[in-house]
């Protein structure tokens, strides 16, 4: 991986954490933001988070979802969604259907890593990790 910087996919959960809650989520988001760290993500996986920001569990308005999704944008890079072909094949990959979107995901971007605390993509995802350890290979 020399000569570029480590990328990462990050999935919905990663996203809404580092977004809601201090912690190594944001410390991520804001290791992205500062160009440290590639971070990318899909549309589906934006959509997943704008969907789940604005539930009632966050007390949200929409100006504070708004902001929020804005203030993503200044730290990961939104990319295609993998292919419909692509999604078909790999439709028995999971058995958490949503997820499959975010799997292929990290593979169609070209990513070094999946970041995510799902336990079933860490177990079945090669390239998948947990945030802990992606700050240790990033942090000096």
């Amino acid at each position: 991986m020399s000569g570029r910087s480590t990328k990462a996919f990050l999935d919905a959960n990663t996203l809404i954490g580092g977004l809601l809650f201090k912690g190594n989520e944001t410390t991520l988001l804001e290791l992205g933001r500062v160009k440290a760290i590639e971070l990318v993500t899909n549309h589906y996986v934006m959509e997943e988070v704008s969907a789940a920001l604005k539930r009632r569990e966050f007390s949200l308005t929409t100006g504070e979802v708004n902001t929020l999704i804005k203030y993503l944008y200044t730290c990961i890079t939104v990319e295609e969604n993998p292919p419909k072909e692509a999604i078909h094949e790999n439709i028995d990959l999971l058995e958490d259907k949503k997820d499959i979107l975010g799997a292929l995901g990290a593979t169609y971007s070209g990513s070094d890593y999946l970041v995510t605390g799902d336990k079933e993509l860490l177990d079945k995802i090669p390239c998948s990790t947990t945030i802990v350890k992606i700050l240790e290979n990033v942090l000096p």
